[in-house]
């Protein structure tokens, strides 16, 4: 077979239709593609796959921790605007 660059997006065109139902002999006369290539990019998607869940996993977990603390910080403030409303503050004419 001569050799081809596939795009990104066309791997990724091959490989849903493998997971769609299409075997692998005839995903690799369809594409006239080595099957040790097709099975080298879905190792590769399969691993970039877990590598990006557990990125996002992370991304989330952060965001979860950076909500609270933003939530706690908005109580904060919010708890020492009522303080100083009851000590009198703002004085006459401060903003609200």
């Amino acid at each position: 077979m001569e050799r081809k660059t596939h795009t990104q997006a066309e791997v990724m065109t091959i490989l849903r239709e493998l997971a769609d139902g299409l075997s692998v002999e005839e995903a690799t006369k369809k594409h006239r593609i080595s099957r040790a290539t097709l099975y080298r990019w879905r190792k590769r998607a399969q691993a970039t796959g877990i590598e990006e869940i557990n990125r996002l996993r992370q991304v989330d977990q952060e965001n979860t921790r950076l909500k609270h603390l933003l939530a706690e910080a908005a109580l904060e403030v919010q708890a020492l605007k009522e303080q100083l409303r009851q000590l009198g503050w703002p004085k006459s004419g401060g903003r609200e």
